[in-house]
C-alpha cells in the first residue's frame, strides 16, 4: 500500500513538473490610424457608414426624393431652354420656381441644391450639398440626367462646366 501511495505522489510530481516558460511574444504594431472621413453636410443623401439600418433605410427615402427633385428642376430648366432658346441663369431659375417648384426653390435656399449657373448645355447644371466631398446627386445636361455620382465625377464635372 506504501508503495502504490509513493507511486501516486510521484506521479502527480511529474505530472504537475516545472513552472513553464512562456515564449516571449512580439508586439504587433498597430495600424495607423485611418484618416477621418470629410465631414459631410447631413442634408446629403448618401450612405452614413456605421448609421445602422435605419438612418441608412432614411438615406434611401431622402436619395429617392432629392433625385425626383432634382429631376424636376431638370425639366423647368429644360422647358426655359425651349422657350427662351437660351439656359437660365441662377436667378431665371429661382423665378421659374414657383407653384409646384417651391419646394425645390426652398431646397435651393436652404443650400440642399446647389445650381452652378453654367452655361454649358451638357455641363453640370445643379448638385446635392457637399457631393464634391462624399458624392451625391447630381444634374447634367442636355436631357436633364438626375444621377447619383461619386466625389471624384462630381469634382470632374464642376472642373469642366
Amino acid at each position: 500500500m506504501r508503495f502504490f501511495i509513493l507511486l501516486v505522489l510521484g506521479t502527480a510530481l511529474v505530472a504537475g513538473g516545472c513552472k513553464k516558460k512562456e515564449k516571449p511574444v512580439a508586439k504587433k504594431e498597430e495600424p495607423a490610424p485611418a484618416e477621418p472621413a470629410p465631414a459631410v453636410d447631413p442634408r446629403n443623401s448618401n450612405y452614413i457608414q456605421g448609421g445602422g439600418a435605419v438612418q441608412n433605410v432614411r438615406q434611401a427615402a431622402k436619395r429617392v426624393v432629392n433625385q425626383h427633385d432634382m429631376a424636376q428642376l431638370g425639366i423647368i430648366i429644360l422647358d426655359f431652354e425651349l422657350t427662351n432658346g437660351k439656359l437660365p441663369t441662377v436667378s431665371e431659375i429661382k423665378a421659374a420656381l414657383t407653384g409646384d417648384g417651391a419646394n425645390i426653390r426652398k431646397q435651393i435656399d436652404e443650400g440642399v441644391i446647389i445650381l452652378t449657373g453654367t452655361r454649358n448645355k451638357s455641363g453640370l447644371w445643379a448638385y446635392e450639398v457637399d457631393a464634391d466631398k462624399a458624392g451625391g446627386i447630381v444634374l447634367t445636361g442636355p436631357s436633364a440626367n438626375a444621377r447619383r455620382a461619386n466625389a471624384d465625377e462630381v469634382k470632374q464635372l464642376l472642373a469642366n462646366n
